[in-house]
Order: C-alpha cells, then structure tokens, then sequence
C-alpha cells in the first residue's frame, strides 16, 4: 500500500464497510447487553432461539452460543467479511463464527450468510448449525478468527494489527511513527518487527523469501498433471495481505477441520500443514480433494500502516481496534464529515468556469439552468455540449467525459447508499439533491431504498422530490428493484407511498412475480 491514492481508498472504505453511526449504535446496544439490537444496528437478520438451541444443542453450548452473540460485533466482521473487487459481500458466502477452541466436530456454531447477489440487500443472515452440517461448497466456506467479530478478543486483535506488547508496527515504544524509509531496530520475537519484515520483503518484491520469514517452506515444483505455464509466485504475490496472519490462520483451520492440506480462493494453492506445524505452500492439483475452510480467508488489518502514513488518525481507528491498540486512552469519535464540497473548475470553451456541488446537487455558477437545458436540447438534435453542460450530464447520469473529481461524488453517494449508511446519506441530501441524479441505470437514489433504513428515508427522498413510480433503463422501478433484493417490508412501504403494484418492468414481469421469484433464490 505504497500509493497514497491505495492508501486514501482504503481508508475510505473502511467507512463505507463500517459507518461511524452504526459503529456508535452497535457499541451503545451491546454496552447494554442487548445483541438482538447489536445486530440490528449491523444490518443483521437474525434466526437464533436461545430455547431452540438449547433443546437441540443442550444448554452448555446454548450458553457458549449466548457468550458469542454477547460479545458479537457485526460492524467489525463486515470489515473481514469476503468481498468481491467491487465491496459487494461475497454471494453466497457462509462464515463460521466460534470461539470453540480445537476440533469443532458437530458441536454447535454460529454462522453468517451472506446475500445471493448484488441485487440484494446488503445484509448478513445469523444462524445456528451444527458443525457437522456446514453444507456449504467448500470454495465458499469462510472461518474467521474471533478478532473479526467479537468485542472480547483484545488480545488477539492486537496481535492481529501488527503490535507486540510495547509498542506497534513501524511505530517507537513511545508511540512516535517511524519517518518513511526508515525502519526500526529489529528485536527477534517481536511481533511488530516480524509484519515490518513481512510488509518490506513484499514491497521490495521478494515474495518467496516472505512467506519463507512468516514460517513457511515455498516448494515451487509443479504438482503432478500439472497444465500451463504458471508459476507459484504470482499466485503468492496476490495472496501476500494475508500473510502476517497466514500461519496462525492455517493451524488454527487445519486443527479445527481436521484437514491437513487447504486451499486458497483461487484454488491454485495450497497450504499444508505438517502434524509438528509446520507449513508448505505449493501449487494445488486440480484433481485433489481440499475440503475445508479457505486458508486465505481474512487479510491482516493494515489501520496501523495508515496510521503512521496519516491516512488515519488513532480516533479514527474503530472503538474495538483502539481499545486493543491504545488501551487506557479515551477515544474521541470523529465528528461528520462536512458535506460542503470545493468548488470544481470546469473547461467550457475558452474558459474555465466554476462548478459548484452542494450536497447531492450540482450549481453551474456562469449558466443558468435554462442555458444549461438548451444544450441538453441542442446535443439531443446533434449539435455539441458545452464544458459546463458536459459536467452537469456527467454527474447527473455519469456519461463520459466525467471529471475526476464529479466522478467521485456520485460513487461516494451511491456506495453510501450501497453499504446502508443511511445517516450519512441522508445528511447529504439534507443540504440539495439535484432530481435528476441517475445510477449507471438511470435509477435514482429512490431505486436504492431497499439498501436503506426505508422508514426514515422514504420520506425525505419524497420531500426531496423523487417519485416512487420512476422507471431506470431496464424497466424497473423502485418496487421492482426492492422486490428483486426480497424486500418485502420496503415493496409494502413503497405501495403506501403510491407506487404501483400492478407495474411491469421491461420484461414484462409483475412486482409480485419479480418477489415470488427473490424468494426461490437459492442461498447456496
């Protein structure tokens, strides 16, 4: 994470995976003891009856069950939950939550699932099964370790970001960051010495003499059967953010699963593990069985990185991560974000012209909007768009050209909407939203309701002047895009609303067909 456009991002998205609001009503509702409302606050269906579980599990695991829902803390694991390269949860993803420590054999687990696809809403589903019947595909098993997902794994947690017990990664003992380029003196048995050796053998492109330092044998020969050119380093190289925790990572899941040999998501890895614990990492043949969890389910946490780069600041880091980084020191939450942005200038002709957004809406200072909807009518019949003209459409529908900088407000706003931050969504839309704000798909923020906290912002998308009946480029209308995610609580309030449920998209196809239909998705 070298750039600073990688590092910015990232920081960036650790907002948008876990928002300042939930993180303040998840750590508030289980500062209560209240992990039905913990759950709710992360956007977290629950299925879990303590009386169920106890008469089919008994009541020892029922109250080890309990302990974890305690201390869950789902604002977390969406930080370490599987993704794809676009932040949507992995479809169909499960993960394994248990502080069972050994074999887990049939005894009761909690697991989380994830949603079938994009189209729906980015909410987790908890469960309770059996071991014994974790019937997922084994590509699309996921056990992560407790300093993802709960509160009480301090110790872990601090291990896991890269601190050993004086001081942090590329950080002195008194808290002061390294310059960059510099390292620190290496202090064998240190843990924040071992993931600054890791991060620079990786850096400088020493990839096996990397996973050789984190205590594995690199046997780069071919298996048997072997097809194609590849080689195993690239294939290393990918895989490189999770190997500071790679090793524990790897005994803990063969220990539990009784598996020797796993497999990477790309399954073209493989990782055993020897009875004495020692690891190899080769290349996997195809035709070999590797069930069992994914070994490179959960990258190391990198906050400690941005910390000494200044992409985030200690207060910034979330609640559980301070508490385990800078235990005894007061957390002072950041405060909002303000939504005023800088005024963008605009090449319009000969000259550069100012483009101000406010909020959710975009203000040409040199053109009214009358001139700005003659263009729109002249380029409709041929004629050419003007530089301010051109900004307007892109922010608007995102057609290209879009300016950088117009580009990312639109993707910060719909990733807000995406990710479910209403709070922030809708302080946005507090100060302006420009009607004519489309998605990729020409549906407006009214479209993703359903990622949202729909009773607080349908009205104010309403007051806002959108309309529940608007149809995007495929058809659809805001029912039929809730109706496609399985939200029938957001199909209900969208009908109050006016919308109508006898509607078709451009397939032809009812709202009631399109929900009959989200509900036969299959999980698996």
């Amino acid at each position: 994470m070298l750039r600073r456009s990688h590092r910015e991002k990232h920081a960036r998205n650790l907002g948008y995976l876990s928002p300042p609001a939930m993180v303040a009503a998840v750590a508030d509702r289980r500062r209560a003891g209240d992990w039905r409302g913990v759950c709710a606050a992360g956007l977290v269906d629950v299925h879990v009856d303590p009386r169920d579980v106890a008469a089919r599990f008994g009541a020892e695991q029922a109250a080890r069950i309990e302990a974890d829902l305690l201390g869950f803390a789902p604002d977390l694991l969406r930080r370490f939950a599987p993704r794809t390269a676009s932040l949507e949860l992995r479809p169909r993803a499960r993960i394994v939550l248990s502080r069972l420590a050994g074999a887990i054999g049939d005894r009761a687990v909690l697991v989380a699932d994830l949603p079938a696809g994009e189209r729906f809403r980015q909410r987790i589903e908890l469960g309770v099964l059996s071991a014994a019947k974790l019937d997922r595909p084994w590509y699309n098993l996921y056990d992560l370790p407790d300093w993802c997902w709960h509160a009480d794994a301090v110790a872990a947690r601090r291990w896991a970001y890269g601190a050993s017990a004086t001081r942090l990664a590329w950080h002195d003992p008194d808290g002061r960051p390294y310059p960059p380029g510099v390292a620190g003196a290496r202090r064998p048995a240190d843990r924040a010495d071992e993931v600054e050796v890791l991060a620079e053998l990786l850096e400088t492109g020493q990839v096996t003499a990397a996973y050789e330092a984190a205590g594995c044998t690199v046997d780069p020969k071919p298996p048997p059967r072997w097809y194609g050119d590849r080689t195993l380093e690239p294939w290393l190289a990918r895989f490189g953010a999770s190997l500071p925790v790679l090793a524990a990572e790897s005994r803990r899941l063969a220990g539990r699963y009784a598996r020797p040999s796993l497999r990477a998501l790309s399954q073209s890895i493989a990782v055993e593990v020897a009875d004495d614990g020692g690891l190899t990492v080769r290349m996997a043949a195809w035709e070999r069985d590797f069930a069992g969890p994914i070994a490179f389910g959960v990258a190391a946490p990198v906050d400690v990185a941005l910390l000494r780069r200044g992409a985030l600041r200690v207060d910034d880091l979330h609640p559980l991560v301070h508490e385990a980084l800078f235990s005894g020191r007061t957390r002072t939450p950041p405060a909002p974000v303000p939504v005023e942005r800088p005024v963008i200038r605009i090449r319009c002709g000969t000259r550069w012209h100012p483009v101000q957004v406010t909020g959710a809406r975009i203000t040409t200072l040199e053109h009214s909007e009358r001139e700005i909807d003659r263009e729109f009518t002249l380029a409709v019949l041929g004629g050419p768009i003007g530089g301010c003209a051109a900004a307007v459409r892109a922010f608007r529908t995102g057609a290209k050209p879009v300016p950088k900088d117009l580009r990312r407000i639109r993707q910060d706003l719909f990733a807000l909407a995406f990710h479910g931050d209403t709070d922030a969504l809708l302080a946005i839309v507090a100060t302006g939203l420009d009607p004519g704000l489309r998605d990729s798909d020409g549906g407006t923020l009214m479209h993703w309701l359903h990622h949202l906290d729909h009773r607080r912002a349908l009205p104010v998308l309403l007051a806002a002047g959108l309309a529940v009946t608007d149809h995007d480029r495929n058809g659809d209308t805001p029912l039929h895009r809730a109706a496609a995610s399985g939200a029938a609580d957001v199909v209900a309030a969208l009908v109050e609303a006016g919308a109508d449920p006898d509607s078709v998209d451009g397939r032809g196809r009812t709202v009631a067909e399109v929900l009959a239909q989200a509900r036969r998705e299959p999980k698996r």
